[in-house]
């Protein structure tokens, strides 16, 4: 188990959400949509880390199929828009030994900007590229799924986020890119050519992305599900 403090943290920007009430989900929406605003700069006790932007410093991407593969290392980006988001709906089931959540959140904008160092081949032909990114993506929807299980740590239970999962559809997709090849006009055609089939190259790409973003995002959401006592985070009503 990961271990954060075990002080009891601050929790008034939190809604107090009983485990065993009909209005679990509906309450759980409220109260991430509270929070929002307390994450665009990052919450200190729990320490979590700013939203806007969100930095991460080094980031791994692989992909391989057929005669095709490739490796991508993104370093230093910058992620924009995620306190934004729009909370749609909360599908929530909590015991005391377990919860599934399900969240379902729209993003009006995310950018993310960085750079980069690839490699690629395809038969014979090898192709190694860096340089500057930014990527922006409009009106982002998904629904973020997650499961855990109640754990004792020092006489207290916290809940445990264990699994996580994602699939972002994306409305419109606009990618700029420095050194994909050395000749300017070249990196110009290839530009055109990714921006005008972005579907089929972002379907292609998302499930290697999971890799990355799973244990970053079990990682984050455990920020604060290992820093509240679960009697403190989701209470029951007849106490």
């Amino acid at each position: 188990m990961v271990r954060y403090p075990v002080n009891e943290v601050d929790t008034a920007f939190m809604e107090i959400c009983y485990r065993d009430s009909p209005e679990l989900g509906n309450c759980i929406k409220n109260s991430i949509q509270r929070m929002l605003p307390e994450m665009h700069s990052g919450i200190e006790s729990l320490g979590f880390p700013s939203l806007d932007p969100y930095d991460s410093k080094s980031t791994y991407i692989d992909y391989k199929r057929n005669q095709m593969s490739a490796s991508l290392h993104v370093k230093n980006a910058k992620t924009f828009g995620m306190s934004k988001a729009q909370i749609l709906d909360v599908r929530a089931t909590a015991t005391d030994k377990f919860m599934n959540l399900a969240v379902d959140v729209r993003f009006p904008e995310i950018v993310m900007e960085g750079y980069f160092k690839g490699e690629g081949r395809f038969n014979s032909i090898k192709l190694a590229s860096k340089g500057y990114f930014n990527n922006t993506m409009t009106d982002v929807t998904t629904t973020w799924k997650m499961s855990g299980h109640v754990k004792e740590r020092d006489g207290e239970e916290y809940l445990e986020i264990e699994d996580f999962d994602m699939s972002p559809e994306v409305a419109n997709m606009k990618i700029y890119a420095t050194g994909l090849f050395p000749d300017p006009e070249l990196n110009q055609i290839a530009l055109e050519f990714v921006n005008q089939y972005w579907p089929m190259f972002y379907k292609e790409m998302l499930p290697n992305t999971r890799q990355v973003w799973e244990p970053v995002m079990v990682e984050l959401v455990n920020k604060i599900f290992l820093s509240v006592p679960y009697r403190r985070l989701l209470p029951k009503q007849q106490q």
